[in-house]
């Protein structure tokens, strides 16, 4: 059964930042697609060995599965916890994006929310192909469709810099997040940018979510092979990928 679901309310308003952004995947996928034809390397890495191959009725499609199955190991360790970290436990993954990279983590139930769902199963991402591990809702962090205290847990991944209302998101997040439940983000530092609009530090951080527990717990600058060449700047001093939680 698919479970991919629209907001509650009028339809989503996307605006220009959003369309970019909806252009950028689509630029993405594109580059799977080479990858996974052996054309180019993604993020430094190869292109898939035979064995690594997903194949579905489209190339898209593959390409897809393909990106997915070998990248599982990123939100573990993005966020510095195991796989079984939120076992018996219902997930929020704020802008999980066309790659629910949040089915790395073993029994648990997962929503996933980002205002362009329906946008990337039109540009050909398979979201049909997680739907037995996800439910995939259109909405936005600043004002998320879902009553509040639904969450046992919420993380975000390199994505809560894309909203346009840091403030309100984070006011959202406490507000469908059950009283002590875990949050666990992984926040991205840098100088302001067409789809990051939004140049965080720790105070904005503390200012807005600290009143729920959450304390720093690792920071570190970027790789190059984790920079998309196509999207940043070589080198941005301000650039730092930094967790922040109150389960740890």
């Amino acid at each position: 059964m698919r479970r991919l679901r629209r907001s509650r309310g009028p339809s989503l308003r996307l605006g220009p930042k959003h369309l970019a952004e909806l252009a950028w995947w689509e630029r993405a996928l594109s580059q799977r697609v080479e990858w996974y034809r052996g054309e180019r390397t993604m993020y430094g890495r190869g292109p898939p060995s035979p064995a690594e191959k997903q194949v579905r009725e489209t190339i898209e499609a593959s390409a897809s599965v393909t990106t997915l199955a070998v990248s599982l190991d990123r939100y573990p360790e993005a966020l510095k916890i195991p796989r079984d970290h939120f076992a018996g436990k219902t997930l929020l993954d704020v802008g999980c994006g066309p790659y629910p990279l949040s089915i790395a983590f073993n029994d648990c139930r997962i929503v996933g929310l980002d205002p362009l769902i329906l946008r990337y199963e039109a540009a050909g991402f398979p979201l049909y192909e997680f739907t037995d591990r996800v439910t995939f809702v259109q909405g936005f962090a600043e004002e998320m469709p879902f009553p509040s205290g639904s969450f046992d847990a919420v993380i975000s991944v390199n994505a809560i810099d894309h909203v346009d209302d840091f403030a309100r998101a984070a006011q959202e997040i406490s507000r469908v997040l059950k009283k002590g439940g875990a949050l666990r983000m992984q926040v991205h530092y840098h100088s302001p940018r067409e789809l990051e609009p939004h140049a965080l530090t720790d105070d904005d951080v503390l200012a807005h979510l600290g009143h729920l527990g959450i304390e720093k717990v690792s920071e570190e600058v970027p790789s190059p092979p984790s920079r998309d060449p196509d999207s940043v700047p070589a080198v941005d001093p301000n650039e730092r990928l930094v967790v922040w939680a109150n389960d740890a």
